[in-house]
């Protein structure tokens, strides 16, 4: 009872005493708690207690808090008496020894948050000042020091806070470029000295910390260093620092993790994003093995795709340089060539998933040339001398069948990307010279076994079945030097290449040529948006530069044309994948590459074949087999109903493959009409 009432006594007594004293000022105030700090180094020196155990951290959060107040009191853009008592007495500067020696334990951590706080929280410019960015410049380049130090987190807080204030006035990431005093004299063999960019250096430094949260965010503190426009900046940190280096190198490190005994199937089902929660050991083990070593790979490639996606254009060039020269050059392409088939598959895939990831335009074209070569005149026969193009295009009529589908697939991702080098590395650069083409050849006729009354009157049946375009039959198709000719009739003749005899999508239901007018109504939609900044020509050209005396459609052209004429020998899955190839060749809004490729009246030279005559040749093997096989169109119907899973079968049918070869000769042919309608469409709504 009687400790009660001295209690109260004591609280009424200190109340009484508060309020006979004078209010102190802000800055009074300001420099009680400053000379608290003070005080504590000048009377402990020899202690050893923890920082938390005093009471420094309340002294230096009141000091910003009267900051605020103040800033909040004075007119925007003065300066009031506590700030000026914080520049004049250079307190940051005093501050920042104290952290340095991390005396108490604990020290470091608190100026760390304390020049967080001041730079976060007052709204007035304090960088420019002298006392402030010197002391902050110090302060940075001791971040980092120590690997898996105690006070990383508040490190990579501080140097964000910096990062932020830098991205609203980039010319401030000057103050944190020491440039050598000292140059070397013009005879001097010495190397010249490099500058010093603490700010990025601290960054690196905290990138590889263990820490993943601490990792990321100096990872973001990088990409926004090199998104800065001013050009010293990025010169320096190209030139003086490890930037490029570190980057590459961490993406050979997790490339030489991957697993070597991956499916290349399950490749297409990781999705990883730079940035994102790693999966755990135990869910990698219960997906496959390696999937976590995968997942950071991609994850790293994809931060380094970002980054160079927002990056100056020297360090984007620079480090997209960096990229080809030690992973593509070094490490990627031996894979690619070596001799084992199942870590050329493995190798193939990889860079088809990079491939996918990568979006930058500076990255993509060193992908590009790295694959391709840098090469843009007509390709002469036999002389390709890039090597790992020259591989991958005969690999995609390998005896192996996975290598083959493989191959075909990174040929299908490079057709996606959006970049005009593949396109005229591929394909234009032998097309623009209209080496193919002649005004003496006599015009194609479309083949058919049926008379001639038979055969338009089947036209005509299919066209009203299948197509839309009955209605619109007379609308030309723009072309030069030659006849204009009904859409109609182009569409039909895709139609009209298999026999009605064996066309089992009619049988069951799944005609499904609606399907195809969308999906190709979206693909070119989407491939003439991507093309539209080339500012391609509206009709097929000519180009002096571009003639050869002997028509060559190239390589790849040639792989795939080859391949197509050998459709009932191959695999139901090579097929598919060959005809989506095929499919994304034909939706490029290019008028030579459409007239060649697509036109069955194209007066073509006798050596030049297009994709048209191809199929003709193929429909005639069809018709060859019919004729031997009079069961052939109910037997179509019951490979169809497999396929579909309506029929399940437990043996395959004796001809199984060809069955379904000719399943998708039949559904590629309708396809193919529907981009031939689409782009007519297209071309009908420009004019």
């Amino acid at each position: 009872m009687k400790k009660r009432m001295f209690s109260k006594f004591s609280n009424y007594l200190h109340q009484a005493v508060e309020a006979l004293t004078p209010q102190l000022t802000l800055q009074e105030e300001f420099m009680y708690h400053w000379k608290s700090v003070t005080e504590f180094f000048m009377d402990s020196k020899g202690d050893r207690i923890n920082v938390e155990q005093t009471s420094l951290s309340s002294h230096l959060d009141q000091m910003i808090v009267l900051l605020q107040e103040e800033e909040s009191s004075i007119e925007r853009g003065g300066t009031g008496p506590c700030m000026e008592y914080l520049l004049q007495h250079k307190l940051l500067e005093t501050l920042y020894s104290l952290g340095r020696t991390d005396h108490p334990p604990g020290m470091k951590q608190l100026v760390l948050s304390f020049f967080t706080k001041l730079l976060s929280r007052l709204k007035q410019p304090l960088l420019p000042n002298i006392s402030v960015h010197r002391a902050v410049h110090r302060l940075i380049k001791s971040c980092g020091e120590v690997k898996a130090g105690p006070s990383e987190t508040e490190e990579i807080q501080f140097l964000c806070t910096v990062c932020a204030i830098v991205k609203t006035d980039p010319y401030l990431v000057n103050f944190f470029i020491e440039v050598p005093k000292e140059k070397p004299s013009p005879d001097s063999t010495d190397p010249v000295p490099k500058s010093d960019f603490s700010l990025v250096q601290s960054l690196l430094a905290l990138s590889n910390s263990a820490d993943s949260r601490v990792a990321v965010k100096s990872c973001e503190g990088l990409m926004l260093c090199a998104s800065l426009p001013e050009q010293n900046a990025a010169v320096s940190m190209v030139n003086d620092t490890e930037f490029c280096t570190q980057v590459s190198q961490r993406l050979i490190e997790s490339y030489l993790k991957l697993p070597s005994n991956v499916h290349p199937s399950e490749l297409d089902m990781v999705e990883a994003k730079w940035g994102l929660d790693i999966i755990t050991e135990s869910e990698d083990q219960q997906s496959f093995l390696g999937k976590r070593h995968l997942i950071s790979f991609l994850s790293w490639l994809d931060y380094c795709d970002q980054l160079i996606g927002v990056a100056n254009p020297y360090i984007a060039k620079s480090l997209s340089k960096s990229i080809r020269e030690t992973f593509l050059d070094v490490i990627m392409e031996p894979s690619l060539l070596q001799t084992s088939e199942t870590g050329a598959v493995l190798a193939t895939a990889y860079l088809t998933r990079c491939l996918r990831t990568v979006c930058s335009h500076p990255l993509l074209a060193e992908f590009c040339k790295f694959i391709l070569g840098d090469d843009m005149l007509p390709e002469v026969e036999g002389t390709d001398k890039w090597r790992v193009r020259r591989r991958l295009i005969d690999r995609c009529d390998h005896l192996s069948e996975e290598l083959s589908l493989t191959s075909l697939k990174l040929f299908d991702m490079l057709l996606q990307k959006d970049n005009e080098f593949i396109i005229y590395n591929l394909v234009l650069r032998n097309l623009i010279g209209r080496d193919y083409y002649t005004e003496d050849t006599v015009m194609v006729k479309v083949e058919d076994s049926r008379t001639k009354e038979e055969s338009q009157s089947s036209e005509d049946s299919t066209l009203e079945k299948s197509s839309p375009l009955s209605s619109t039959s007379s609308s030309p198709v723009p072309s030069t030097n030659r006849n204009r000719i009904e859409v109609h009739k182009i569409v039909n003749s895709y139609f009209s290449l298999l026999p009605e005899d064996l066309k089992s999508s009619y049988q069951t239901a799944d005609s499904g040529y609606d399907m195809y007018l969308k999906d190709a109504h979206k693909q070119y939609s989407d491939m003439c948006e991507m093309c539209h900044p080339w500012s391609w020509p509206k009709e097929p050209v000519t180009s002096e530069v571009y003639h050869m005396t002997t028509f060559y459609e190239g390589s790849f052209l040639r792989m795939i044309l080859d391949k197509l004429s050998r459709l009932l020998d191959q695999s139901y899955t090579i097929n598919l994948q060959l005809t989506s190839v095929i499919a994304k060749l034909a939706s490029i809004p290019h008028p030579n590459l459409q007239e060649f490729f697509m036109d069955p009246y194209l007066c073509l030279k006798d050596n030049a074949k297009s994709l048209f005559n191809v199929l003709q040749k193929v429909a005639n093997e069809i018709k060859t087999q019919l004729g031997s096989d009079p069961e052939l169109g109910k037997k179509l119907v019951i490979a169809r109903k497999s396929l579909l899973g309506v029929m399940p079968t437990i043996t395959r049918l004796e001809g199984q493959s060809r069955l379904e070869a000719i399943i998708v000769f039949e559904e590629f042919c309708k396809e193919m009409a529907a981009i031939v309608f689409v782009q007519h469409h297209a071309v009908m709504s420009r004019s």
